[in-house]
């Protein structure tokens, strides 16, 4: 009985995210050329499981609340896609990669919240979370600045020596304590 009540919870809010969208490209038609909008096929469904999984924890469907991993996955690939094709930035790939363990970690974080799946997947949401913010930052910072916009340039040497300093405080503070 609760397997089709999770499948018509979630048909409902794939149908009311789809129509918004639609609404939205009917009333302002200028506003979004299919040509660009295309990742929104990807970009939906991840939103309307986001949307059901929202509604699971919040009336303690277990089977509802569980689509919130796949959620995370499914509409950050949509974001990731979508930004791509708006601004043509492709290359963002050498990165934006990241992002994935980021919202599987985000996923099991609200799981967590959500009392579903294993006790120890807020944990380890944490870690992929904050890991793979970690990691966007650190090649974001890499690739934006080094090597597509070339920012960094001759700073790059000053960033090192700060690193350096930095490791340094944290290790003299550390033997401190």
């Amino acid at each position: 009985m609760m397997e089709h009540r999770t499948g018509r919870i979630f048909l409902a809010m794939l149908l009311i995210v789809v129509g918004l969208f639609f609404s939205v490209v009917s009333f302002l038609p200028g506003l979004f050329r299919a040509e660009d909008w295309w990742p929104s096929f990807i970009l939906l469904p991840g939103l309307a499981m986001l949307a059901a999984s929202l509604i699971g924890g919040v009336s303690r469907s277990k089977g509802l609340a569980a689509m919130v991993i796949p959620g995370c996955v499914v509409s950050t690939l949509g974001f990731i896609l979508l930004f791509g094709n708006v601004t043509g930035h492709w290359e963002a790939w050498a990165y934006a990669w990241t992002l994935i363990p980021t919202s599987v970690g985000l996923g099991l974080l609200l799981a967590a919240r959500f009392g579903v799946g294993d006790p120890g997947g807020g944990a380890a949401g944490k870690w992929l979370f904050g890991g793979g913010l970690t990691c966007f930052a650190v090649l974001g910072l890499l690739f934006e600045g080094l090597i597509f916009r070339g920012w960094i340039g001759r700073w790059w040497p000053v960033f090192l020596v700060l690193a350096g300093a930095v490791v340094l405080m944290a290790e003299r503070t550390h033997r401190r304590s």
